[in-house]
């Protein structure tokens, strides 16, 4: 098969693999009171397999190279292993690390820069929202716990999700910018889509945790155009997270709804 068509393969079985999900999710919830342990194991070990398990696979059959992932520094392990071939493992992974190292450190301020301006940005129109939308106590389906947003799982699963449908737009355009919006677009149509077929489909427009998803969405997207580099988006998107969940918490109309 062309790979292009493998590419469009993994984007087609990671929505249907999520859409399906939102079904099971109901069969799950009904049954979790009778088999807590399973439910958690099962649903734990079907979460990894959907955020990290397809980018792997991608990533291993050659599918999707590192660097569109945003592994930057990825293909310096082989000729770290190369170099350090007569060493022991610790030689190797100092190797490793310096060679990971010496690809970030030109982008390191640019990416301190673009996380500091997206902080601000977020602070700015969570605190615009805040002042426009005084929520009530009388629909409380408009809201959904904030306490998992920064969860370093949670963060790592997003990111890595978010980079992979980015990275697959960016391989099939051969463009940065389009895969970065083609990624965007890829992630909210696969939101809107398992909404509708929850059978909840206003959530997206009045759920704070789908807006607070959707600001990092879009700001770890804009600092991927200009620092296409995965590991040091996720602590970015952690930082983000938590940014969030504080200006959520720190208004006393939406406090409720984060604790």
């Amino acid at each position: 098969m062309d790979v292009r068509w493998q590419v469009v393969a993994y984007l087609v079985a990671s929505m249907l693999f999520r859409l399906a999900a939102e079904r099971l999710a109901v069969f799950i919830r009904a049954r979790a009171p009778r088999h807590p342990g399973w439910i958690h194991w099962g649903s734990s070990l079907l979460r990894f397999g959907y955020y990290i398990g397809l980018p792997y696979v991608a990533l291993l059959l050659g599918v999707l190279p590192a660097g569109y992932l945003g592994l930057v520094g990825l293909e310096q392990l082989p000729r770290a292993a190369a170099l350090a071939a007569a060493s022991g493992i610790g030689e190797q992974l100092r190797m490793g690390v310096a060679l990971l190292l010496r690809t970030w450190l030109p982008h390191l301020g640019q990416w301190a820069g673009l996380t500091v301006l997206m902080a601000g940005v977020l602070a700015a129109a969570w605190a615009l929202y805040r002042d426009a939308r005084r929520p009530t106590h009388d629909d409380p389906r408009s809201f959904e716990s904030l306490d998992d947003v920064a969860v370093p799982a949670t963060v790592v699963y997003a990111a890595l999700h978010w980079s992979f449908y980015r990275a697959a737009i960016w391989w099939l355009s051969d463009d940065l910018y389009l895969g970065v919006m083609g990624g965007v677009a890829l992630v909210l149509m696969e939101s809107g889509l398992c909404a509708w077929w929850a059978g909840r489909p206003s959530q997206p427009l009045t759920s704070e945790r789908i807006l607070v998803d959707a600001s990092l969405l879009i700001t770890t997207a804009a600092i991927f155009y200009y620092v296409p580099n995965l590991w040091l988006l996720i602590p970015t998107h952690w930082l983000l997270a938590r940014l969030c969940r504080r200006l959520m918490a720190a208004s006393p109309d939406l406090a409720h709804v984060s604790n």
